[in-house]
């Protein structure tokens, strides 16, 4: 009985270790890759505290199936307090959280008789730039894709034969293509990498395939860069890999907001308005005259 007694203790400790370890891994926030080297004083930047979001709204030139479609786009980017045992937003500060820059990418795009919705949120700690967590929906008449990473996995739901649902580790190391509006910005007038591994956007219908790529990364600047404000100097970081181009073209100036992106299959994105405003407050009738027209 007493060696009956002191396997079952041993196996109930080894459970609670395994919980233990699990639970640190899952919550801490270092599940993916934080930007290599890089200037990190952007996200640490006392502008983020001031109680409003950075909202840029795009006019969007979209590539889907052989076609290039006119759309909008809105990149909100605001800080938040996480709750670690929730691994979501915390209503308040908590003493056991920290703090996580979110980035909301939508993008809306008509397509014949019907559009698309796309959404992607990702969460990374302000003090490393790690990613915590993300999620992407695609909604259009033919159905609804969406990915979730939370504690470093990767769940997908697709709607698309050969694609249906799919569950793997996040790959160490990889950084989400859907958050290098924000993550790139550490390059700006930081030491940037010669390679990045990318992990591809999961924002479309379509899923691509689920592994990281290595991408070249060249910076250069820009001396005018067309926007609403008037031409402005700027930072183009460009990635490439075999054939795939992303180029992001960024404010000189301090948060370093996204003013342009491009990618080789003809996608762009042209800013059309961007201020710090509490966007969330402003859901009234009329509010949307905020949005510039092409952006509606």
């Amino acid at each position: 009985m007493k060696i009956f007694l002191k396997a079952v203790a041993a196996l109930f400790l080894l459970m609670l270790a395994i919980w233990a370890i699990r639970s640190d891994s899952g919550h801490d926030g270092y599940v993916s890759a934080a930007p290599l080297g890089g200037d990190p004083a952007w996200r640490r930047s006392p502008v983020w505290d001031d109680g409003k979001a950075e909202v840029c709204a795009y006019e969007v030139t979209w590539a889907h199936d052989g076609r290039r479609y006119p759309g909008r786009a809105m990149l909100v980017l605001v800080k938040e307090p996480w709750a670690p045992d929730l691994d979501v937003k915390a209503d308040s500060p908590r003493p056991d959280g920290f703090d996580v820059l979110k980035l909301n990418h939508v993008r809306d795009v008509p397509t014949g008789v019907f559009a698309y919705h796309q959404m992607a949120s990702l969460f990374t700690r302000r003090d490393s730039g790690a990613l915590q967590k993300l999620a992407t929906s695609s909604a259009e008449a033919c159905g609804v894709t969406t990915a979730e990473m939370a504690e470093g996995r990767l769940a997908t739901r697709s709607y698309f034969d050969g694609q249906g649902d799919r569950s793997m580790s996040w790959p160490a190391g990889a950084l989400p293509e859907d958050g290098l509006p924000a993550s790139l910005r550490d390059y700006v007038t930081g030491r940037a990498p010669a390679a990045l591994e990318v992990f591809p956007s999961l924002l479309a219908g379509r899923l691509p395939e689920l592994k990281p790529a290595t991408y070249r990364v060249e910076r250069r600047e820009v001396p005018a860069v067309d926007t609403p404000e008037g031409k402005l100097p700027g930072v183009e970081i460009r990635l490439t890999s075999g054939p795939s181009v992303l180029a992001y073209t960024f404010d000189r100036q301090s948060p370093y907001r996204l003013l342009r992106f491009e990618r080789e299959d003809g996608t762009a994105y042209r800013m059309a308005r961007c201020e710090r405003i509490p966007y969330w407050q402003m859901s009234k009738p009329g509010d949307e005259a905020w949005l510039p027209p092409g952006t509606r």
